[in-house]
Formats: structure tokens, sequence, C-alpha cells
């Protein structure tokens, strides 16, 4: 049975190391509870279809504009979303949503021929490039694994289950890590390697162990941890870098290497998350120092908020600070904070909290979110801007910064925890969020 949480205060469960009064005073849970409930309406309302796929490219006003091509990506990530808007409202309408989302997912995308799903399609279903990315395909795995969760409906779990295994026969590269981008029969590799999809599947391991309480799955989960921090881990400076070439050997700066200061942010909450799930204690270690590196290269003690990047001497990018940067750092200072019992990081954690509310939170729509600003100058963006192959709105991110240490009694219980989500991110601001 699915518990909804009502008191914030209940969100970090019997691992505690925060007081209850500390973090009322860091958290409106009120605020929270308030924007998440609006934000999810409104994309119910306008994205979702009869058919069920998802129209995510909206203006300021929610309306719906331009190309209404969709992704792997936008349609998972939409799949996540009202699954998260069913479990803070159990409104039959979610639930809906969900199974039709998940529906034209398995039916529309899918490959029936040669495996896996075809990368974007249009409204009608016309496929518009039928290769196949670890990328996406570990958002399928992620949208599916929530569908199954929160509907009960094995359908799900088995397609969830039976992706990865499809993934691992056609994706999994000599070295164990996972090919970024295919033809469609995985004969040629078409984009540089990167750890960013190795981060997603591992956040979508963990949603399909909540879903199926498979010991395998959360095995496979600490293996693909396991390799990534044995082979791209930069213990000395503990941080994880980005690009690599296609021998997994670190790209370098004038060939774009560098270290994306959001993904810290993110690798710090996946890992203790998966410590919080079984995983072995000493990933908590590993992302401790991932957080104190984000903290320290990438946090704007001035403004408040993280910077996008930095190369490999630690010179920051001090340019536009993209949501998604933002949502995963709060979320992790919050996680830590809360759970760990990190209480240093609080101060941050309020200053960059006010400016997200400044520069991101629409003053003029409710429950709406900015997809980017420079600095602290508001810009006037379309919707539209935030999303083509992904959807930004704050149910996901929103959620990391509400419900990211809650932690149940028994596995089984899990929910309303942070994606991918996961997740709902701005590919605009980098090549892939």
């Amino acid at each position: 049975m699915i518990r909804w949480i009502t008191c914030f205060l209940l969100l970090f469960g019997p691992a505690l190391n925060s007081s209850a009064s500390d973090i009322a005073r860091h958290v409106d849970r009120d605020w929270f509870r308030k924007t998440l409930a609006g934000e999810t309406a409104h994309w119910r309302d306008a994205a979702s279809t009869a058919e069920g796929f998802f129209k995510v490219n909206l203006d300021r006003q929610w309306r719906r504009v331009g190309n209404q091509n969709g992704t792997l990506v936008s349609q998972s990530r939409q799949i996540f979303v009202m699954a998260q808007g069913y479990e803070l409202t159990r409104e039959a309408s979610y639930l809906e949503a969900v199974r039709k989302g998940a529906d034209f997912l398995l039916e529309r995308f899918r490959d029936f021929d040669q495996g896996l799903f075809f990368y974007s399609m249009t409204p009608e279903g016309k496929i518009l490039d039928e290769g196949k990315g670890s990328y996406g395909i570990a958002f399928v795995i992620f949208a599916l694994s929530h569908a199954g969760r929160v509907t009960g409906d094995d359908k799900y779990k088995k397609a969830a289950l039976a992706t990865w295994t499809e993934m691992r026969s056609h994706l999994r590269d000599e070295k164990g890590f996972f090919k970024p981008r295919t033809d469609r029969g995985y004969a040629t590799v078409i984009r540089r390697n990167t750890q960013n999809p190795m981060m997603h599947l591992f956040e979508a391991l963990l949603a399909l162990y909540d879903a199926t309480q498979s010991a395998q799955t959360l095995k496979d989960a600490e293996d693909l941890a396991n390799l990534v921090f044995t082979r791209l881990y930069q213990e000395d400076k503990g941080r994880l870098p980005e690009i690599y070439d296609a021998e997994w050997r670190l790209a370098a700066a004038n060939q774009e290497g560098h270290i994306d200061l959001g993904h810290q942010f993110e690798w710090a909450f996946l890992l203790s998350h998966g410590v919080e799930k079984g995983l072995p204690a000493p990933y908590l270690k590993i992302a401790e120092r991932l957080l104190d590196y984000g903290m320290k290269v990438g946090y704007d003690s001035k403004e408040g908020g993280i910077f996008p990047r930095s190369d490999y001497d630690g010179k920051v990018t001090r340019g536009p600070k993209g949501w998604w940067e933002q949502c995963e750092s709060l979320r992790a200072m919050m996680h830590w904070a809360g759970l760990r019992g990190r209480t240093d990081l609080w101060p941050a954690f309020d200053k960059s909290f006010a400016f997200v509310k400044n520069c991101f939170i629409d003053p003029n729509m409710a429950a709406g979110t900015l997809p980017t600003t420079r600095r602290t100058a508001r810009e006037d963006p379309a919707r539209a801007a935030c999303g083509r192959s992904a959807i930004t709105c704050a149910v996901s991110t929103l959620k990391r910064f509400v419900f990211c240490g809650w932690r149940t009694q028994a596995p089984a219980d899990s929910c309303l925890y942070s994606l991918r989500h996961h997740v709902a991110y701005q590919r605009n601001l980098h090549a892939i969020a």
C-alpha cells in the first residue's frame, strides 16, 4: 500500500539526523505542496492527449505551440510526472494518463523488429529518429518502473525488466559501459562517450528495484556504480568528469572535457539514496566527496545557486544558471542536511532556494517555472524553450527538494521519492542534461 506523507517532518523517516524544528526553519512545506499540486495539474491538463502521447511544447500561458514531436525522454518523463500527480492527489485522471502514456510508449515507440525503442516520433506515431541510445532507454526503464509501481500492473513491471535485459544485450560495450547512441541495428556508435547515461541508468535501476523488489536489480545497480566509480571517478580530486573517448579515456580539455557540476550533486544524492535501499555504505564516502566538490567549485556564495560546469582546473563557467542544476544542488543539500547530518549546508540551501524562487519561479503564472536565468536577471522565455525532448516542470524537481530524504519502514512502501528523474530537465541548456 502506497502511503502519502502529509507532513514534511515524516519525509525524513526514522533516519532523521536533523531536528524537526531545524528542518521546519528551512523548508516551507506548504509552499512546496501548493506548488507541486499546481504544477502537476498544469502538465496534466496541457500535455496529455486521449491517445497517450504527451505534447510538451508549451508557451508561458501553458498553451501548445510549435512542433509537438516527442522523444523517449519527453514521453517517459511525463509518465513519471503523471505518476507523481496521482500519488499526490489520488485523482483518477492522473492514473489514466500514466496508463495511456505507458501504453503509447510500448505500442508506438517500440521497435518490434530489432528491439528496444525508437528515439523520436510525431504525435501521430510516425518515426522520425529510429536510432537507439542509452540515455533515452534509461528513461524508458525509469518510466515503466514508476507506471508499474503506481498502477500495480505487472505488465509495466515486466516491460521494464525486459527493456533492461534488451539494453544489456544490444547497448553494452566491451568495457562494460553502455553505448551513448547507435543506429537502429546497433552497428554504429554515433556519439562520444559520457557518464550521463550511466547515471540515469543507475537511477532507473533504483526505480526498477522499488517496483519489483528484485534483489538482482539492486545488484545490477551496485555493479553499475562500481564500474563507474572504479573506472571513471577521480578519487584524488573527489569528482567525476563528464566526457570520454571511444575507449573511455578522459577527454582532453580542448576536446570539451569538463566537469558537470550539476551531475556531482546528482550523484551525491543518488548514491546516498541507493545506500538507503541496501547498497554498501562505502558509497556514502564517495557521495559526500562529490557533494563537497560541487559545493567548493560550483556554489555561488554571493548570489546563491550553482554554476553549470567547470574546467579541469576548477575554473567555473560563470554564465547562465540552468534550472536543472539548481534542482540537483538543492535536492542534494536538503538530503544531506536533513538525513546525513550535514547541517552546515542549510545556509547555502537557504540562499540558493531564495535565488531559485526569485529567478526561476514565474510570478505571473500559477505554479510556473522558468527554464534559465542569467545570474539574477529574470528572463521571460516561453515554456516551449524548456523542452522538445524533455519536459521542464517543477514536478520532479520540486519533489527533489521536498521528498529527497523520505524513507519508509518497508521497501515495498516506497513512494514520493525523487526521480530522475529524474525528472524533468532542459536539454536546451546542455547537449544532454
